[in-house]
């Protein structure tokens, strides 16, 4: 039997929703769910930057016409997009960025051992701060846009084309920029990776309107939209400004992963958490010699001498390990809790409080 007119059209239009609008709603509301999760129990101060590093020779990189022409270093994602990525998916317990004039200079820093008394001045003075670790934006890896061509939403293309007329915002071709955007977590004693993210930015589709000139949405009353050729220049722009988008979102889900939270305890030289009956648990590789707490909000110590006497009298050993456990205090709120190993090494986590700031 055939369908009526209204019931055509009631499918097509339910299909271009399910195409485009699902996915829309996916995307704007990633960064919410990942905050959903607990943050890892770090205050980070983020320096560095996603300046621009050009792709291979012979070859036209997604962002290299931002390049062309200029001295100065190009970013194509600002720094404070990326700290409000951070923040939005919660994904430390507080982010701070580093001053522009120092994040421009870090990676000559870290670069040069000439420059190795001020890496270590700007270290400490993090430490001092209250920060537990340093995010390094290290840069933005440019490389060519690949067209992978129409896609399995050719068929819903092609109904609400063949039904009422139009297709053309179906996503049905498929795009995915080689791009890179390259951060490291390191420890603020001494500068050491302790991870390595490198983040991409994953296949985009895109609808005729977003991929074709004027000419080719209008060829589409008699061609199916899927068969219509790209405007180059269209697809650079959507395929950007999607890339630009989706590194941040892959970032933050690469940081707050539960194999970088694994990555991070292991490397360090003395893991701290807190359990859900409040008490501080420090896993050490070396015995402790002090410990402290410190209030997060960066308002003084935190004054509990008993904390540091129970913690540090509560030792036992658990293979290779040190274990170590004390109540941290009623009414403290978000706290640092820095410890000390019996060979100088430091190690601090910012535990406690409802979210990240």
């Amino acid at each position: 039997m055939l369908m009526s007119p209204q019931l055509r059209v009631l499918c097509a239009l339910f299909a271009i929703w399910c195409c485009t609008f699902q996915s829309c709603q996916t995307q704007a509301s990633e960064l919410r769910g990942l905050a959903e999760r607990a943050p890892l129990d770090y205050s980070v101060l983020v320096t560095g930057g996603a300046w621009l590093q050009p792709a291979a020779a012979g070859v036209a990189g997604t962002f290299g016409d931002l390049a062309a022409g200029g001295d100065s270093p190009v970013e194509p994602l600002a720094i404070g997009e990326i700290v409000s990525a951070l923040r939005e998916g919660s994904v430390f317990r507080k982010v701070d960025v580093d001053l522009d004039a120092h994040r421009i200079a870090v990676r000559e820093q870290f670069g040069s051992r000439r420059s190795e008394p001020q890496l270590l001045e700007f270290l400490q003075g993090a430490r001092d701060r209250g920060f537990d670790l340093l995010l390094v934006v290290e840069g933005l890896q440019d490389d060519a846009i690949e067209s992978q061509g129409v896609n399995g939403r050719w068929p819903v293309t092609f109904l609400t084309w063949f039904l009422l007329g139009i297709g053309a915002f179906i996503p049905d071709h498929t795009f995915e920029s080689g791009v890179t955007l390259r951060v490291t977590l390191r420890d603020l004693q001494t500068g050491a990776v302790l991870a390595d993210s490198i983040s991409s930015a994953g296949p985009i589709d895109l609808s005729l309107v977003e991929r074709s000139s004027a000419t080719g949405i209008f060829s589409s009353i008699v061609v199916p939209p899927f068969w219509v050729a790209d405007d180059q220049e269209r697809v650079m722009k959507e395929v950007r400004e999607f890339t630009q988008r989706r590194l941040l979102i892959a970032l933050a889900r690469e940081l707050k992963s539960e194999p970088m939270r694994l990555r991070l305890r292991r490397g360090a030289v003395a893991a701290i958490s807190l359990t859900r009956e409040g008490a501080v648990v420090v896993e050490s590789v070396e015995a402790l010699r002090e410990a402290r707490l410190r209030r997060a909000d960066g308002d003084g110590e935190a004054g509990d001498e008993a904390f540091s006497r129970t913690l540090l009298g509560s030792m036992r050993r658990d293979g290779e390990r040190y274990v170590y456990t004390a109540q941290l205090p009623p009414g403290l709120g978000a706290a640092q809790v820095l410890v000390a190993t019996i060979a100088g090494n430091v190690a601090s986590a910012t535990i406690g409080g409802e979210e990240a700031r």
